[in-house]
């Protein structure tokens, strides 16, 4: 019985130094280097990681906290490892579609060790519910635009007006920035979201239009009508500076809201209209151009953690793989079902001068910040050289 244990123990030793030493070649680290970082010596590291010293809690959580893993990291078996992953499934159609793909690459590129499954809206309740979700770990990864986690990070509510961003190569300048980086990403992770986007490629199709029950060529003509939102103040601010009348509407809800004429105007996504069937409902359609909202992969910090590294980078891999394939079902669907709409549905798509849009747009945000709902920190950002200069 005796040998038995210390067979058992030995066993563990090996199991833990191996894990150890998958993580630091995985983070690129020299032996020398996790040693530095974790108090020990590079002996003691070479001990542990070849199974031959026992082990000391305290020096494991020095390491772990070096390697940011938790420590039960280390003694999961494979079975253990997570593998499944809630995530969100939008809207029927050309998006589940692509989320669809996603979870069918995790698979197969994880060899069957990990799994998706993609759960719609009506079943996990508004966006912002959803992201609190994320967070205390009952889902595990969400996909959705960035201003859904203005409550984190309130610079992102930036991401809920229309024209934030003078175009799409701006766009992506401002992701791949510095600010971005340590203002927003970085603060996010230490409220346990981790986006595992490596090119930010997830679009959500190609222009922001307006579904209405009467034909809507200028901004003025959408004073006094009853303008869908979903619950946020800026967007709130921005449709009574408009001279509408926003109402809160749950997006499972919309459709109805149409049919009852609950609502007048929905602002959305062109690639929304034909698969929900608005304009069953409300047949004119304003194309107001703007560039399509990027969409944001988030996973849980600490179910991240618990993946092995090769687990994390399929994740990573799948996510740049599906994002790709998505935008371009999102795109394709779009050209199809503009002639299905209009056939079907004797939809009218309006064609507008998007100029008299863009400046009232560009008005609203300057009152926004002049009553500090939108980051004057952030605007100053935006308009740098740098970024000012960025080009397509």
């Amino acid at each position: 019985m005796e040998m038995r244990s210390q067979d058992s123990e030995t066993l563990i030793q090996q199991n833990v130094g191996a894990r150890i030493r998958q993580l630091r070649r995985a983070r690129g680290m020299t032996a020398v280097q996790l040693a530095t970082s974790a108090g020990i010596s590079q002996s003691q590291l070479s001990k542990i990681e070849t199974g031959k010293a026992t082990i000391s809690v305290k020096i494991l959580e020095q390491l772990c906290r070096t390697l940011e893993r938790p420590l039960s990291y280390l003694f999961q078996s494979e079975e253990e490892i997570p593998r499944v992953l809630g995530t969100l499934n939008t809207v029927a159609g050309p998006e589940s579609e692509g989320v669809n793909w996603f979870a069918e690459e995790v698979r197969r590129r994880t060899r069957g060790r990990m799994s998706l499954i993609p759960l719609r809206a009506s079943q996990l309740g508004p966006p912002a519910d959803q992201v609190e979700q994320l967070r205390q770990g009952v889902i595990d990864l969400f996909i959705e635009e960035l201003a859904h986690f203005q409550k984190y990070i309130p610079a992102l509510n930036i991401f809920s007006l229309p024209y934030a961003f003078a175009s799409d190569a701006k766009l992506n300048f401002f992701l791949e920035s510095d600010y971005f980086c340590q203002h927003i990403r970085s603060r996010l992770l230490e409220h346990g979201f981790r986006f595992i986007n490596k090119r930010w490629n997830w679009r959500r199709g190609l222009q922001w239009v307006l579904v209405s029950h009467q034909p809507i060529v200028s901004p003025d003509q959408i004073r006094g009508l009853r303008v869908r939102i979903y619950d946020s103040k800026i967007l709130h601010r921005f449709w009574e500076e408009m001279g509408a009348r926003p109402i809160v509407v749950p997006w499972p809800e919309v459709k109805n809201a149409l049919r009852q004429k609950d609502v007048d105007v929905v602002p959305t996504h062109k690639a929304h209209v034909f698969p929900l069937k608005f304009c069953q409902h409300a047949r004119y359609i304003t194309l107001l151009g703007d560039d399509s909202p990027v969409l944001g992969a988030a996973i849980n910090e600490l179910k991240y953690r618990a993946l092995p590294p090769d687990i994390q980078d399929a994740l990573h891999c799948a996510c740049d793989a599906a994002g790709d394939r998505f935008s371009q079902v999102i795109r394709e669907s779009e050209q199809r079902n503009e002639a299905l709409n209009m056939a079907t549905y004797q939809a009218v798509y309006l064609k507008v001068d998007i100029v008299p849009w863009q400046r009232q747009a560009i008005r609203i945000r300057r009152l926004l910040v002049e009553s500090e709902q939108l980051s004057a920190q952030l605007l100053d950002e935006l308009e740098t050289p740098n970024f000012s200069n960025a080009i397509g």
